[in-house]
Formats: structure tokens, C-alpha cells, sequence
């Protein structure tokens, strides 16, 4: 485990395993616990990078009121990546950590050799508006308080809650999400010209359980704008702890080292 300062932020991560470089990037309200199924079999083939995004558990802001912007977690992303080795790398990005793992590849062509978005939420991109309003859910939280806009965003994503609710870190994270970082992942729209002309090869996952739920269909879509074909992977939007074995070697054979 450590630290890295970057501006605004101080990030934990941690860096196991050898091999290839392989940054694993949370999305939402999720820290690098996120990806505590995987990361130990991931480390036996890779050196696996997982961390909590700026905000987010035991990676501080200087600014706790700072106004978040994708360009500043994919520089995040960079700036550990850079901190591990300087070849081209690998990227697992779940959900909204896709857009900034999008970012990143766009601005810095050849730094990623192969990019693995699963599920990215590029709900725009849907003919029909899903129902998650950043800002209902803005005021949801201010009149009813976080559980209550906490229940909507599942609701209206298609998730299910966990029994007994969500512990009180997780429950501070989603309070930040919601706050202050769901409206950037929300209003982002990759460069997908720029993503692909980059030499990063990109694949587009979706869970083989979470056909009809917002993120599966925007993911579906946005693999036909970049232009690539679907991978479907076990499970659902949280395959990768739901389905760990089975997910890993999926992974595996979508990274192709």
C-alpha cells in the first residue's frame, strides 16, 4: 500500500503481483475494494495497480469542495500509471471509471496497449433518457437525505441494494458521488475519433445477466461508435465479484497477454 500526491489529492493504491502493467479503475461510489476478488488472481499474470479515486475512502482532497472533472481523474489514472513503469499499459475500467480510463487513452495516444471498459454509463447515447437525474437525486438529498437518493440511483440504474444497506464508508462515498461527481461522468462524452486513431486496442464488455439495465445498453452502443465488437463477460454490472474465476479468465483472453 501507499500514497501518491498529485495535485489536489493524495491517492491510496496499492501495486501487487509482476508482469505487464494493470491498472484497475472503480467507477461510481466504489473504492479499490471493488476489485477484491480479482486482484489476487489478476497479480499471478500482472503487476496489478488498484486504488480509491480522488474523493473517494483513503484518497483525500486538499478541497473537499473541489468541483470534479473527468481530465482530472484520467490525469490521476496517468500519474499512477507512470508511477509503476513507463510501458504501454493495461486498463480494467468498471462503469463510470470508463470514462476517465476514455480520457486518458484519447489524450495519450500509445500509453495504453489495450483499454477493458466494462459497462461504460454513456447514457446519452440511449434513444430513451434513463430515469437517473443527477439533480432529483440532488434534491432528494437535500429534502430526504442520503439514503433516500441513494435507494433512487439503484432503483433507477436497475441495481439491487444489499441486504441491511450499504456500511457508513460506502454510504459517504455515495454521498460524494452524488454530490459532487455523478453530473461529470454523466455529461462526459468520449472523443471517439480521437479513442479511435489512439493504437490502444479497446474492448467493450457487457455482463451476459444485465441486458435491459441502462449501462448494458449504453455499453452496446458505444462499442458501435467506436466501432469494435461487443465481449460479453459472467455476470452482471458486478461481474467481477459476483463471478470472480470465471471473470479473470475472460479478462485474460480480452487483454491477450
Amino acid at each position: 500500500m501507499a500514497t501518491l500526491v498529485v495535485p489536489g489529492a493524495r491517492l491510496h493504491h496499492t501495486v501487487t503481483g509482476s508482469g505487464p502493467v494493470l491498472l484497475c479503475v472503480p467507477g461510481g461510489a466504489a473504492d479499490s475494494g471493488m476489485f477484491a476478488q480479482i486482484a489476487g488472481p489478476l497479480a499471478e499474470h500482472y503487476t496489478v495497480v488498484t486504488y480509491d479515486p480522488r474523493g473517494i475512502s483513503r484518497s483525500p482532497l486538499d478541497d473537499a469542495g473541489e468541483e470534479q472533472r473527468i481530465e482530472v481523474h484520467a490525469g490521476d489514472a496517468l500519474r499512477l500509471l507512470d508511477s509503476v513503469g513507463t510501458e504501454p499499459a493495461l486498463i480494467f475500467a468498471s462503469s463510470g471509471g470508463c470514462m476517465q480510463a476514455f480520457d486518458l487513452v484519447a489524450r495519450h495516444p500509445g500509453r495504453v496497449r489495450t483499454l477493458v471498459a466494462h459497462e461504460p454509463p454513456l447514457t446519452t447515447l440511449l434513444p430513451e433518457q434513463p430515469d437517473v437525474d443527477p439533480d432529483e437525486l440532488l434534491h432528494l438529498h437535500r429534502e430526504h437525505g442520503i439514503e433516500a437518493a441513494i435507494g433512487k440511483f439503484m432503483a433507477d440504474a436497475g441495481f439491487e441494494a444489499p441486504e441491511g444497506g450499504f456500511p457508513p464508508e460506502a454510504t459517504s462515498n455515495f454521498e460524494f458521488f452524488i454530490v459532487h461527481l455523478m453530473k461529470a461522468i454523466g455529461d462526459f462524452t468520449p472523443d471517439y475519433e480521437s479513442l479511435r486513431a489512439s493504437g490502444t486496442r479497446i474492448v467493450v464488455g457487457v455482463g451476459e445477466t444485465s441486458a435491459g439495465q441502462p449501462a448494458h445498453e449504453a455499453a452496446v452502443l458505444a462499442a458501435g461508435k467506436l466501432g469494435v465488437k461487443l465481449t460479453y463477460f459472467p455476470g452482471d454490472h458486478g461481474g467481477f465479484a459476483s463471478d470472480a474465476e470465471a471473470f479473470v479468465t475472460r479478462l485474460r483472453e480480452a487483454f491477450g497477454v
